[in-house]
């Protein structure tokens, strides 16, 4: 399907010209150099010995330059005319250009004819011009090329019927607006070979043929619509008392609240939120970085990705993204966090493909410490099921040994546990398809890998307090010796400490 053969075309018409005047010259010279040479020895005298002729070069000559005495390709006459001519008249008239549009769009087909007429032509200059040549075009060996071509140009021009969808949301007003249906279109296949050889058999290779398309139309009115689009998928977390923490959820919440997917579109979360910085009013709260307890700015907005990250599963998608954290947070069980990080270039993400046939939108929102979001959608699962996730521990991680911290206003010799550290652990997660409470099906998700966190512990090893005793002019009285009472303190990690809330 080139444009540009024709111009090919005429460029090596250009150049065959070019070539047989070269043929011609070369051969006229060859001719005046093989009479000269007879003609100096005839002058010497030598009569007994002559260079003799090469066979077809001067015949050669004499049959470019003849005309076809009678010869034609279907309904084109090339009689009278060179072999040179009656290639040109050959490109002129069955140049190929046979294209096929439909709204604007046209497609240069494949040339069907083009080793048709090389044959031709290689049999023109193969045989004498005395001779008649009759020649035709085989039309019928096109129709299968053409029909392969048709079924290639449904594949790209048909369109399913769409029905009535949710197109965006309006914030301020909280109402829904939704897109008219769309009527769908199928190429008329066997009406597009049948024009296409009507065009050849007519000798019309430049011909632009118009496909036609049967309508379809939509499965769901507007109003239709409306009824259908429910929440496919919510879930609900509890936030802190904290107010920085709580500015940047809410800014979260605010930045997906009423994001539209479109079938085939991908949610990522840090696109729609962007980079989480104080410029845009995010405040410094409690986040991991590296495995350290920072603030800055954002902490917190990894509880607004993992509500979420359950809202997408219990409507029946699947992530494309979705990472565990570090240190398995306290707002939802181990195994089923998302966290998020971004620099404004790259980062964690929690990302999802909209795979339904039609638009959903992302509802969130923060209402005193209730962080509640939800997907928006016709349903597309089996009336009646559920999906949730389920995790389960596969192993701990080895304890980590206590962190010890001098403290010398704790009795000498004594120790205080100040944090009880955590085990660290990897969780394996399921999505488990229910009906009512009866399980259909699991498919593993994913697996989390947590880090453990050593105990704290405070003692004093090294301040000890000599006690004097005042000089008395009578022996005191004996008093029982009295020491400080100690208690032995366990090592090691014990119940999981709350956690501030990384990134979280």
């Amino acid at each position: 399907m080139d444009k540009n053969r024709a111009r090919r075309n005429r460029a090596r018409r250009r150049n065959r010209s070019i070539g047989y005047g070269v043929v011609i010259l070369t051969a006229l010279s060859a001719v005046w150099l093989l009479y000269t040479n007879v003609s100096k020895g005839s002058q010497t005298g030598s009569g007994s010995h002559t260079e003799e002729t090469k066979p077809g070069t001067s015949e050669q000559v004499l049959d470019l330059r003849k005309k076809l005495k009678s010869a034609r390709i279907g309904n084109t006459n090339l009689s009278g005319l060179t072999i040179e001519e009656a290639e040109d008249t050959i490109d002129e008239r069955y140049q190929w250009e046979l294209t096929v549009s439909a709204d604007g769009d046209s497609v240069l087909l494949d040339n069907l004819i083009d080793s048709q007429i090389k044959a031709i032509k290689k049999k023109l200059e193969e045989t004498s011009p005395e001779e008649t040549q009759e020649y035709e075009i085989d039309y019928e060996a096109m129709k299968e090329p053409f029909t392969k071509q048709a079924e290639e140009l449904a594949n790209k021009w048909n369109q399913s019927p769409m029905g009535a969808q949710l197109e965006s949301f309006n914030k301020e007003t909280g109402a829904y607006q939704y897109t008219p249906g769309k009527n769908g279109r199928t190429l008329d296949q066997a009406k597009l070979v049948e024009q296409l050889m009507d065009a050849v058999k007519a000798d019309n290779y430049q011909a632009e043929v118009k496909a036609e398309f049967a309508q379809t139309p939509p499965d769901r009115s507007e109003a239709q619509a409306k009824e259908l689009y429910k929440v496919i998928g919510t879930f609900t977390t509890t936030t802190t008392d904290n107010k920085n923490r709580n500015k940047n959820i809410s800014l979260a919440v605010d930045a997906i609240n009423g994001v539209v997917l479109k079938p085939g579109e991908e949610f990522s979360f840090n696109n729609t939120t962007g980079n989480r910085t104080k410029e845009k009013g995010y405040q410094p709260a409690g986040a991991y970085r590296n495995g350290i307890l920072i603030e800055e700015p954002g902490g917190g907005v990894c509880q607004v990705s993992t509500t979420l990250y359950h809202a997408i599963i219990e409507s029946g998608f699947k992530t494309t993204e979705r990472n565990s954290h570090s240190f398995a947070p306290s707002y939802v069980e181990k195994g089923q966090d998302a966290m998020v990080s971004f620099d404004g270039y790259a980062g964690p993400d929690l990302k999802f493909k909209n795979t339904s046939k039609n638009s959903v939108v992302v509802r969130a929102s923060l209402e005193g410490k209730k962080l509640k979001i939800s997907v928006v959608g016709i349903p597309f699962l089996e009336d009646g099921q559920k999906v949730t996730i389920r995790s389960e521990k596969v192993r701990d991680s080895a304890p980590l040994p206590p962190t010890y911290e001098e403290n010398i206003a704790l009795p000498f010799g004594t120790e205080k546990i100040v944090d009880q550290g955590s085990l660290g652990g990897v969780y394996r997660s399921f999505r488990v398809f229910k009906k009512g409470d009866t399980v259909i099906k699991e498919e593993p998700l994913h697996n989390s890998t947590y880090k453990g966190k050593p105990a704290v512990i405070q003692r004093n090893t090294t301040h000890k307090v000599e006690e004097t005793v005042p000089e008395t002019t009578h022996a005191p009285e004996t008093q029982p010796e009295t020491q400080p009472e100690t208690t032995e303190i366990p090592h090691g990690p014990g119940a999981a400490l709350t956690e501030a809330q990384e990134n979280q």
